[in-house]
């Protein structure tokens, strides 16, 4: 009773850890956009290989909510991130359900291929938007290749802080 309790405790703590980074991220490390997508894509992750689906979603809504109220990311083009929101919130979700359903496979292909999924939804949504004067030539590329390469960088993080985390269970 008493391990099934500090299980739940030790899950918890988790649980808030991510949370809190995740909507915290863009406030402390707001640029380079690079720096900040790179931790964030780490915590997703992360949280898809350590925590259940239902304590998930969380992660997934998070940092781009983060981002929005902090309002630097893109200087005075944040705003447009309000248009992405849906795209980013399912490409978050595409992201960590590949990597959860790639369970079986290599690391690095669990990468890739989460990676790429959320890139294609991305870069299509910019795409569309851009091609209709809502968004600026800007976004094509910051929801594009930046997203792809800190996507894999995030990816590769992850794998230290899930190795670590293995240990400190130990």
């Amino acid at each position: 009773m008493l391990v099934l309790n500090l299980q739940k405790y030790l899950a918890l703590r988790l649980n808030l850890v991510i949370y809190i980074l995740g909507y915290a991220i863009p406030f402390i490390i707001a640029r380079p956009q690079f720096l900040t997508g790179t931790i964030v894509n780490a915590l997703i992750f992360t949280a898809s290989e350590k925590l259940d689906r239902k304590s998930l979603y969380p992660i997934l809504f998070l940092p781009s909510l983060g981002a929005i109220t902090h309002g630097v990311l893109f200087d005075p083009q944040t705003i447009f991130l309000v248009y992405f929101l849906p795209f980013i919130w399912l490409g978050n979700y595409l992201q960590a359900g590949v990597f959860s359903l790639a369970r079986q496979q290599k690391y690095t292909l669990r990468v890739f291929a989460s990676a790429l999924s959320k890139y294609f939804l991305l870069f299509i949504a910019a795409n569309i938007y851009y091609q209709l004067h809502i968004v600026p030539k800007m976004f094509v590329t910051s929801m594009g290749m930046i997203q792809l390469v800190t996507t894999c960088t995030g990816g590769f993080l992850s794998y230290f802080i899930i190795k670590t985390l293995r240990k400190e269970v130990r």
